[in-house]
């Protein structure tokens, strides 16, 4: 479900998504709990940010019926809602041992729900509640901020209640456990500083202090003027609230029989289910209450009354914010900014003689709400330094592999799309991908862009923002385009950057990419082959450069020696699993034999054509830099005639486009020489399992073999027309055991690549 609340203002969440995993529900706010996860989604919203929840129902209330008041009231704080259904027992006790391991409560289907939205849904930031939860940020994908708001320290909570004479009781763990816990986290929240010390002992991630603070709206007391002076404790249904609010009690009853002072103690929240047996002419239990501003409506001083309990006391910062006058024992106010002695009392005999100096002077009472504004303003202050902290961690880039490329290659087909899409995936299994793309806007697909979207972060080049058009709304949703050049991109410290196409423009300025990758044969898919000295240029550019190429070449030769370059052997794709021209290839009928030539007029491909086309009887189609018939004609008489109505030309880029083989795929490859502008051609065939042949290769053996094979190579005429005869005779057999899209998979080039990116991440 969606809110229809308006859109947030900037902030330093302007723009970002965060989703909020909460196992309690933010509506209605009617426990310290819920209020603390419905003020940090507040603040990021006031900063900007567009707040998503994901509710694990583990409260009561939702085990038995759906609450759909409730429902509708979380749709309204939020701009989106969406519920995960609960499927193991809730709030079980140690399946071993005396306390919980961390993940004891964690139930898989949240897990299948978060791999669901942070897919769809493009997510900056996890912000997870609850360290029993925190399972869940290993489901975030790279790139996306992990934030832990821990709400109390659960180790040694055990050991804390039994050393006040109380059972265990909801979740605790030990030290080991949450230290597992906090380490998955990029932040950790801890709710008072005394945790955050605590948590930096556990930990090396970053631990800040996030306060219990909400926006000041005062609620005065209801004057009635008959002298007395009421006063409220808040409390949820645990044995620590209960036990504190009786041991308060028994000292205040003493006091009071002693002074008979004109006060009445009103108890709301649900631990009064704890306290029914007291009886005491001057307390009065109100139960759960619609909204704590009854009882704040109807006291003139809180109090909060705790000498042992952890985390933070919510009601405490409730109450501060409300404008309440407050009397409260040292370690209730924990975390809180002390601005008034009564603030931090000693004991509880300290707190009554507070409260008995407030009777005897009224006073003092104005006073001790005005030293509530100014705790207010204070735990605003520190919140929002953390908010913004977090919100600058999550909209910077986290170090990367940045994929550069143009809107026209981002198209359904393209080899070279085919290439980004297999380097966005393999290296996005061990970092961050983030796309760079320039030109122009409406050259691209809408569903090539959002396969791109959904393997990383968008980055468009400022040139190109005026004519986003539609395309802003598929890489952006509702949120402000992410703008750079790349030279500004690549200053930052990003692990590696993949160009699938060259830059326009000289990179200038300092890189701080540490290491700059390109594929010969993605870049020759782009036009003419790429001019040896803008190359090397580049690779200068680089603390390291590595040139990609499936077999070794001049121009690779050239760039290591100008640049100093390394070179590795690596195939374009990985596994080729998304094109469509490997799926044409593989799945149509054979057809014509495809020949790939740079030279139409070349002396040597005469009699080839005319040992295809005459006596092999094969079509022929071939494939020329513009598809056009060589201008001196194919002689069609004599020992090289060429059956002219059994060849058809097309240019070399059509031998890479998918509607070529809709109907018919090549029944093999022939490559005369090695053309510059089809270097991918050879692993093309292979993975689809079409035999090739390059014939006029200088570097070919002088002794052939036809052997069923799937690739060959020949220098000469007799040689290639011995290897065209063999694969005309196979024509149609299968050729076991080869497997050469499976080697292609696991070849050791990638492997190169996935060690070249784990060193960079080690570093």
């Amino acid at each position: 479900m969606t809110s229809e609340a308006p859109p947030s203002p900037g902030g330093a969440w302007g723009g970002l998504r965060v989703l909020m995993l909460s196992p309690v529900p933010t509506w209605p706010v009617t426990l310290g709990n819920r209020n603390r996860i419905v003020q940090v989604g507040r603040a990021l919203q006031r900063e900007g940010a567009h707040v998503a929840l994901l509710h694990y129902p583990s409260d009561d209330e939702w085990r038995t019926s759906l609450p759909r008041p409730a429902l509708g009231g979380m749709a309204a704080q939020w701009n989106e809602v969406f519920l995960c259904p609960v499927t193991r027992p809730l709030h079980t006790r140690p399946a071993e041992g005396e306390d919980h391991g961390v993940d004891e409560w964690w139930d898989p289907a949240i897990g299948q729900m978060l791999d669901w939205l942070l897919k769809v849904g493009r997510y900056d930031a996890l912000l997870v509640n609850y360290t029993w939860l925190s399972k869940a940020l290993e489901h975030a994908p790279a790139g996306v901020l992990r934030i832990l708001d821990t709400h109390d320290r659960f180790s040694n909570r055990r050991e804390l209640l039994a050393a006040n004479g109380l059972a265990p009781e909801y979740f605790h763990t030990t030290q080991e456990q949450e230290r597992l816990a906090l380490d998955r986290a990029d932040i950790v929240w801890a709710i008072k500083r005394q945790e955050e010390e605590f948590f930096r002992t556990l930990t090396d991630r970053p631990v800040r202090t996030l306060l219990h603070a909400e926006p000041l709206t005062e609620v005065p007391a209801t004057p009635r003027g008959d002298g007395v002076l009421r006063l409220g404790i808040v409390g949820g249904r645990n044995n620590i609230n209960a036990t504190n609010i009786r041991n308060f009690l028994k000292v205040a009853d003493a006091y009071l029989r002693r002074t008979l002072l004109p006060v009445e103690i009103l108890v709301a929240g649900s631990v009064c289910s704890l306290l029914e047996g007291l009886r005491l002419p001057y307390l009065r239990l109100l139960g759960t209450v619609e909204s704590m501003d009854e009882l704040y409506a109807a006291v003139d001083v809180v109090l909060a009354p705790l000498t042992f309990s952890t985390g933070l006391k919510i009601k405490v910062g409730e109450a501060l914010s409300r404008g309440k006058p407050l009397v409260s024992h040292a370690h209730a106010f924990e975390g809180y900014v002390p601005t008034h002695p009564f603030h931090e009392c000693p004991d509880f005999e300290a707190m009554m003689r507070a409260i008995h100096r407030l009777v005897r002077e009224p006073t003092e009472v104005a006073a001790l709400a005005e030293a509530s504004r100014r705790s207010v303003a204070a735990a605003e202050a520190e919140v929002l330094v953390t908010i913004r902290d977090a919100g600058a961690r999550a909209r910077e880039l986290p170090p990367s592999v940045v994929v550069s490329l143009r809107f026209d290659q981002a198209r359904l087909g393209l080899l070279a799309f085919d290439h980004v899409l297999d380097v966005s995936r393999y290296l996005g299994f061990r970092a961050p991908v983030v796309f760079h793309l320039s030109g122009e806007p409406a050259a691209a697909d809408t569903a090539a862009l959002k396969l791109l979207v959904s393997r990383g972060r968008m980055v468009v080049d400022p040139a190109a923002a005026p004519r986003l058009g539609s395309a802003a709304g598929v890489l952006f949703d509702d949120t402000a385009p992410r703008l750079s050049t790349l030279g500004a991109l690549l200053a930052a410290p990003h692990l590696v950057t993949w160009f699938a196409s060259l830059p326009d423009t000289p990179l200038g300025g300092t890189i701080g990419a540490r290491l700059g990758v390109c594929h010969l044969g993605a870049l020759a898919l782009d036009g003419d082959p790429p001019d040896p000295q803008c190359l090397a240029a580049l690779a200068r550019s680089f603390p390291r450069f590595l040139l990609l190429e499936e077999s070794p070449s001049r121009e690779a030769a050239a760039v290591i020696r100008v640049a100093k370059a390394e070179r590795a052997s690596v195939p374009l794709l990985w596994r080729g699993e998304e094109s469509r021209l490997l799926a044409a290839l593989r799945g149509s009928p054979e057809g014509p034999v495809a020949l790939l030539t740079a030279e139409p007029a070349a002396r040597e491909l005469a009699p080839v054509l005319a040992c295809l086309t005459g006596m092999l009887g094969r079509d022929v189609r071939l494939f020329t830099p513009t598809g056009a018939p060589p201008e001196q004609p194919l002689p069609t008489t004599g020992p090289l005639a060429v059956r002219a109505d059994a060849l058809s030309f097309a240019p070399l880029a059509a031998f890479f486009d998918p509607a070529s083989w809709a109907r018919h795929r090549p029944a093999f490859v022939v490559e005369h020489g090695r053309p510059r502008r089809a270097l991918p051609a050879r692993e093309l065939a292979l993975r689809a399992d079409i035999p090739h042949l390059r014939f006029a290769d200088p570097a070919a053996p002088a002794a052939i073999s036809t052997a069923p094979a799937m690739s060959y190579r020949a220098s000469g005429f007799v040689s290639a027309a011995l290897i065209l005869s063999a694969l005309h005779r196979r024509a149609g057999e299968p050729t076991p055991g080869l497997g050469a899209a499976e080697e292609y998979g696991r070849d050791a080039g990638w492997a190169r690549l996935w060690w070249e990116l784990g060193r960079l991440l080690a570093a």
